[in-house]
C-alpha cells in the first residue's frame, strides 16, 4: 500500500516503478520518491485485503514492521507526500483524489470525495428537517403575535374613540358653559345698554321741556337755574357712562379653549423708575446699547400735555409738513395739528366718515389713510386734504374688512397694509384697493359630520385673534395680537413668522387688552398696554427693555392708550382716549 492509501500487487508496482527514482500513483497522481533498493518491498500491505486473504486460507508473507507503515522521510532532500499531492483533498475524510472524484458543497464552501458526499447529503437532510420544525415554530409564534398585536390595537382603538369621545364631551360642556356665560354677559350688556337708553330718553325729554316755553306761563326762574344744574350733571354723568359702557372686555382665548373676562383693575400693573443713566450718551441711536440705556434711563414724564380734543384715537407725523394728525372718534374727523402751537389747522373728514381709529401715510403716492372702525373702510385723502376715495366695505372675502384699526404703509413698496380686526388677519393691498396678500390666515383640513366617519374638508383658519395694530420695518412685520395678547413678528418677504412674545397678565412683559404699536428707528416695538395704563419697550427680540406709565389722570399716568407714535428723534406721542389728552414725551 503506497503513502496515498492506494494499494496495487507487488508484480504490478514493480513493472510500474522500474528504475524512476521519483514516481507517481495511477490513481492520485500523487509523486513519490523510491527511498533505497528495498522500498516496494518494504511497503505495508493492505490489512482488509489480508483480512479476506486469511478468511479463504491464503497466507501472505509476513513483511517487516507490518503494524507500522513507512513515515515519510524528513531527510534534506526527501519531499514529503503532501508537497507532491495532486488533486483535491476531501474535507472529511482528508484523502486526495482526482478533480473529477470531488464534489464542492455551494452551502458549506466545502469539496468532499463521492462517498463523503453522500453522507454530507444525509446530514444535509437531517439538517432540513431540523430547519422545518424551527419554521413551523416560528410560524405559531408569529399567528400568535399577530393575534396579541391585533388585540393590542383594537384595545387602543377602543381607548382612542373612547378618550376622544370623552374630550368631545369635555370639550361640548365647557362650549355649552361659555355659550351661557356669553349669553348671559350679552343680556347683562343688554340690560345696562336699555337702562342707559333710557337715561338718555329722559335726559332728552327734560331737556326739550327746559327748552320750551309757553307764553303767557311764568316760570321760576331760580327753577329753571336748578333744572339747569340737575340737567348738566345728570347729562355729565350719561355722557361718562355712554364712554365707559363697554369697557369690562371679555374675550375668547382660541389656544385655552376659554373665556376671559376681564375683572382686574389697571392699578396693580407693575411699572419701573428710570434708572441712573451713568455715562452720558450724545446719540442714543449710536448703538444698541446707548439705545438700552436711554429707554431705562429716561423720565417719561410729558413735556406738553394736548387737551382740546374727545377721544383721540390714532396719531402720526405726516413726511411732507411735519404736522401732527389725530383721529378724532367722537368728532367724526382727522385733526391736523401745527405742532409749534399745538393749533388746529384743518380737519380731514367726509360725509361717510363715523369712526376714525388709525392713520398712516404715503409719501411716495402723497395721501393719507384713515381705518374706519364702524364704516368698515379705509378713507383716503390727498396731503392738501381733499377725500378722494374709500377703500372697501364690510365683509369677510378679501378685500373686504370687518371693524379695521391699525394701518401702516410700505412706501418702497406702494403696499398698504391693514390690520383688519373683525376677520382676525391683517390684509395687504394696493392704494387702489387691490388685493395683495394675507398674513395669519392658513387653509387646514378638518373633520366633519360623524365623528366615526373620517371625513374632512379644507376650511380657512387663523392664528390671529382681533389683531388691532401693525407696523413695519426694513424687513419685518411686527402685528398686535390683541386677542391672544402677544406680538408676533413675521418676514416681510415670505410672511413666515420669526417670533412671539407677551402673554396675558400684569406683570412685565404681560398684556391687558393691548391695542396700539409702533416701531422707532432701531426696530425697537413700543406696545400701548392699554388694559394696565402702561407703555412697554421691547428689543425686536422681544427682550424687555422698560416700563412707563400707569393709571391715573397726573402728567406720566393714562387712563387708555388710544394712539401712539415714535418719531425719527425718539420723541413718543401718545393718545389717552380716557383721560381726552395727547401726551408729548
Amino acid at each position: 500500500m503506497l503513502p496515498c492509501q492506494h494499494t496495487f500487487c507487488m508484480t504490478c508496482l514493480n513493472s510500474y516503478i522500474g528504475d524512476k527514482p521519483i514516481f507517481e500513483c495511477p490513481i492520485c497522481k500523487t509523486k513519490i520518491q523510491v527511498q533505497g533498493p528495498n522500498f516496494i518491498r518494504d511497503l505495508p500491505s493492505n490489512l482488509y485485503i489480508d483480512s479476506l486473504l486469511n478468511i479463504v486460507g491464503i497466507h501472505n508473507k509476513p513483511q517487516k514492521n507490518p503494524e507500522t507503515p513507512p513515515a515519510t522521510p524528513t531527510t534534506p532532500g526527501t519531499q514529503s507526500v503532501d508537497l507532491f499531492a495532486v488533486g483535491l483533498r476531501c474535507s472529511n475524510c482528508k484523502s486526495h483524489c482526482d478533480n473529477t472524484n470531488i464534489t464542492s458543497c455551494e452551502h458549506c464552501r466545502l469539496k468532499f470525495c463521492g462517498v463523503c458526499w453522500s453522507q454530507h447529503l444525509d446530514d444535509m437532510r437531517t439538517q432540513i428537517g431540523s430547519i422545518l420544525k424551527q419554521l413551523d415554530s416560528a410560524t405559531n409564534r408569529l399567528n400568535h403575535k399577530i393575534e396579541h398585536f391585533k388585540d393590542r390595537c383594537e384595545r387602543i382603538t377602543e381607548q382612542i374613540n373612547k378618550t376622544a369621545e370623552d374630550k368631545i364631551n369635555a370639550i361640548i360642556d365647557s362650549k355649552n358653559n361659555m355659550l351661557i356665560e356669553a349669553v348671559s354677559l350679552q343680556k347683562s350688556g343688554d340690560m345696562s345698554a336699555l337702562a342707559l337708553k333710557t337715561s338718555l330718553e329722559e335726559a332728552k325729554t327734560v331737556a326739550s321741556k327746559a327748552m320750551t316755553v309757553s307764553d303767557g306761563v311764568n316760570i321760576d326762574g331760580e327753577q329753571q337755574v336748578t333744572t339747569f344744574m340737575n340737567l348738566h350733571q345728570n347729562a355729565i354723568q350719561l355722557l361718562t357712562d355712554v364712554i365707559k359702557w363697554d369697557t369690562e372686555g371679555f374675550v375668547f382665548d382660541k389656544e385655552n379653549f376659554t373665556l376671559e373676562v376681564d375683572s382686574t383693575t389697571p392699578v396693580d400693573a407693575e411699572s419701573e423708575d428710570p434708572v441712573s443713566e451713568g455715562s452720558k450718551h450724545n446719540d442714543p441711536l449710536e448703538s444698541e446699547e446707548s439705545l438700552v440705556t436711554y429707554y431705562r434711563s429716561r423720565n417719561f414724564i410729558p413735556h406738553y400735555v394736548w387737551r382740546k380734543t374727545s377721544r383721540p384715537s390714532g396719531v402720526g407725523l405726516s413726511p411732507w409738513d411735519s404736522h401732527l394728525y389725530v383721529c378724532g372718534m367722537d368728532s367724526h374727523s382727522v385733526m391736523v395739528v401745527e405742532r409749534a402751537q399745538a393749533k388746529i389747522v384743518t380737519r380731514l373728514t367726509c360725509d361717510e366718515m363715523l369712526c376714525p381709529v388709525q392713520i398712516a401715510f404715503m409719501k411716495s403716492q402723497g395721501e393719507i389713510y384713515v381705518t374706519d372702525k364702524w364704516k368698515h373702510c379705509i378713507h383716503v385723502f390727498s396731503k392738501d386734504g381733499l377725500y378722494l376715495r374709500s377703500i372697501g366695505h364690510k365683509g369677510s372675502r378679501v378685500g373686504m374688512f370687518r371693524s379695521p384699526e391699525g394701518i401702516a404703509t410700505d412706501n418702497a413698496n406702494n403696499l398698504i397694509y391693514v390690520a383688519d380686526t373683525g376677520n382676525d388677519r391683517v390684509q395687504i393691498i394696493q392704494p387702489d384697493g387691490k388685493f395683495v396678500d394675507q398674513i395669519g390666515v392658513y387653509n387646514k383640513l378638518k373633520p366633519t359630520g360623524n365623528t366615526t366617519l373620517w371625513e374632512t374638508k379644507e376650511v380657512i383658519c387663523t392664528e390671529l385673534n382681533t389683531p388691532t395694530a401693525v407696523a413695519l420695518t426694513a424687513d419685518r412685520i411686527i402685528i398686535l395680537d390683541s386677542g391672544n395678547r402677544r406680538v408676533k413678528v413675521y418676514n416681510k418677504n415670505d410672511k413666515g413668522k420669526i417670533l412671539e412674545f407677551g402673554s396675558t397678565g400684569q406683570r412685565k412683559g404681560q398684556f391687558r387688552q393691548p391695542e396700539v404699536l409702533a416701531v422707532d428707528p432701531m426696530g425697537y416695538i413700543l406696545v400701548g398696554d392699554s388694559g394696565n395704563c402702561r407703555v412697554q419697550v421691547f428689543k425686536p427680540t422681544g427682550q424687555l427693555v422698560r416700563v412707563f406709565g400707569g393709571f391715573g389722570t397726573q402728567p406720566g399716568k393714562f387712563g387708555w392708550i388710544s394712539g401712539i407714535h415714535v418719531t425719527k428723534h425718539l420723541d413718543i406721542i401718545i393718545c389717552d382716549t380716557k383721560n381726552h389728552t395727547v401726551n408729548f414725551l
